[in-house]
């Protein structure tokens, strides 16, 4: 895949391969935090403000603040709802990138291998571009 362009980000590059990428980074350090991130980005609040509702619903079920489970309980608390993606036989499940075009009104999160991405409005927001990447369910709240 031909990266359409890079970004420079001090002494990082970043490859983009869709038109339909934002780099996106709340938190002034990088640390393994897509769980964190992806809502961020979906709901426009800030790293802080989702971390405490993460750890509030973690603490209330028992559960590890990056569980899907913690993942959707917290979403739904916002008003998002979980779809899975099951593709019928001989289909291919939609992309990252494709999934976003798709949803030009919406604010959604998108559960692929390894990895979580929101984004709003047609458009997903995250450190790296996974525009490719195959979906497995998502959140979403209709705008």
């Amino acid at each position: 895949m031909k990266a359409i362009k890079t970004l420079c980000l001090g002494r990082e590059k970043v490859k983009v391969y869709f038109k339909n990428f934002e780099y996106f980074q709340p938190n002034i350090h990088k640390c393994g935090d897509c769980h964190i991130r992806c809502i961020c980005a979906a709901t426009g609040k800030s790293w802080l403000e989702v971390f405490d509702g993460m750890v509030e619903s973690a603490r209330r079920n028992q559960w590890n603040l990056g569980l899907t489970e913690n993942i959707t309980d917290y979403l739904s608390s916002l008003g998002f709802e979980w779809h899975a993606v099951k593709p019928k036989r001989g289909e291919s499940r939609p992309t990252v990138a494709e999934f976003a075009e798709q949803h030009k009104n919406d604010a959604y999160v998108m559960r692929v291998s390894n990895h979580v991405v929101g984004g709003t409005n047609g458009k997903y927001a995250d450190i790296w571009d996974c525009g490719y990447k195959s979906l497995y369910g998502y959140w979403i709240k209709k705008g």
